[in-house]
């Protein structure tokens, strides 16, 4: 048995009927095509998700309120709020006790929660500043963000209460187009506030914010509620110990007796990332579920339309068979027709989600957080998956190809 003549056959009955070819794989190019971008679109999903976390893993994160991921001392505890208030420890006090008393730190940062206002620049509104985010003196030194324009915040700019914002990357463009945006004036909540620098471009938790001193904030926005506790162990494997010593240190700070009044929650980022796989493995199975239903409907055309085929060439199959071709010969003969046209499918659809993917990433239609991530994995299965569809949706024309009789297929009309 020759397959590449088989596959010559093949080839030259695909060219014969073009217009039809074509029909029969749409099916299993927008099949394919979602399939592959559904996976990538999870993918990137991912990676998103594991870039806002940070790649830091000897970090202890202390959330406000005990429904955080990962519960109050990371074993999954009850998502509850209780009854009892204890002492605040979202404060820099707190922090820089965390650093003097609890062994291991290397570094405790306090965050806060953002806030919107309404912000004008030249008698425009603003739109893209997702977040006016409260910080301290040490927030981007500790971060390891670092500036392309302008400076960081100094100390007097927090001791005076001076208005200047930092700007994430994402911002210039689209608020100061050309514009060199350090020095710029922008009415934020009906208080003039300068630009005194620009941040390199790090991931979207900061290309979309705009940062001010935590004394600014408080003072013209009554903003000063602290959420977030990220303590650094000095190694990687101290963190375990040090979010236990970091859970007594807190709830002692309380002054609460029981530990159900607690109102945080502790996770270090190996426990967030577990359940971002989790979370994203489920998700991938959904895409795939909904890809999967495309790839049967594919499959269903390429059956229907290779049982069209067969009638057609019903005499060609008797002639075949009247000069010896045996009934595999056959039945292997449509079926590569089969594979091959859902191969060629699969082709065209991974060149499209190759090109869609390009156009989503330079141009952003969909927002700057959106990200399609095509690995070799997605593009190996999309093809084996292909081929599996051209054998399962071919095999039913091809075996009633195989079984015509010679006699019956010549005399067919």
């Amino acid at each position: 048995m020759n397959i590449l003549l088989f596959i010559k056959q093949a080839i030259s009955s695909i060219k014969s009927n073009k217009l039809r070819s074509f029909l029969s794989a749409l099916g299993i190019i927008i099949g394919i095509l979602s399939f592959v971008l559904m996976l990538s679109f999870g993918e990137g999903t991912k990676a998103q998700i594991k870039q806002s976390l940070g790649a830091a893993a000897n970090v202890v994160n202390v959330m406000k309120g005990r429904d955080g991921m990962g519960g109050m001392d990371g074993s999954g505890g009850k998502s509850q709020r209780t009854k009892k208030e204890g002492k605040n420890i979202f404060t820099e006090e707190i922090v820089a006790e965390i650093k003097q008393k609890v062994p291991n730190v290397s570094k405790a940062i306090l965050g806060y929660n953002g806030f919107y206002a309404p912000t004008i620049y030249k008698g425009k509104k603003v739109d893209q500043i997702s977040s006016f985010n409260p910080v301290t003196q040490d927030f981007f030194k500790d971060k390891g963000a670092k500036l392309i324009l302008g400076s960081y915040f100094g100390q007097d700019d927090f001791k005076e209460k001076r208005k200047v914002i930092i700007l994430g990357n994402k911002l210039v463009k689209p608020v100061f187009g050309n514009d060199n945006p350090i020095g710029q004036k922008l009415s934020i909540g009906g208080e003039i506030f300068f630009v005194g620098g620009v941040l390199e471009e790090k991931g979207f938790e900061y290309d979309n914010y705009a940062f001010m001193p935590n004394t600014v904030a408080k003072k013209f926005f009554g903003k000063d509620d602290g959420n977030k506790l990220e303590v650094y162990s000095k190694t990687e494997d101290q963190v375990d110990q040090l979010k236990k010593d970091l859970n007594y240190f807190l709830f002692k700070k309380t002054a609460l007796e029981n530990y159900e009044d607690v109102d945080y929650s502790l996770s270090t980022n190996k426990d967030l990332l577990k359940q971002v796989e989790q979370f994203t493995k489920q998700f991938t199975y959904f895409l795939v579920g909904i890809g999967a239903i495309s790839l049967i409907v594919g499959g269903i055309g390429i059956m229907n339309i290779t049982l069209v085929s067969v009638t057609e060439r019903t005499r060609e199959i008797g002639i075949r068979k009247a000069i010896g071709a045996s009934n595999f010969s056959v039945l292997f003969q449509f079926l590569i027709e089969s594979v091959i046209l859902t191969f060629l499918g699969s082709t065209i659809a991974i060149a499209l989600s190759y090109l869609i993917v390009r156009f989503v990433d330079t141009y952003k239609p969909l927002g700057p957080e959106l990200a399609i991530v095509i690995n070799m994995d997605v593009l190996i299965i999309a093809i084996a998956v292909s081929i599996t569809i051209g054998v399962v949706f071919g095999i039913m024309p091809a075996y009633k190809a195989a079984r015509l009789k010679p006699i019956d297929a010549l005399h067919f009309e």
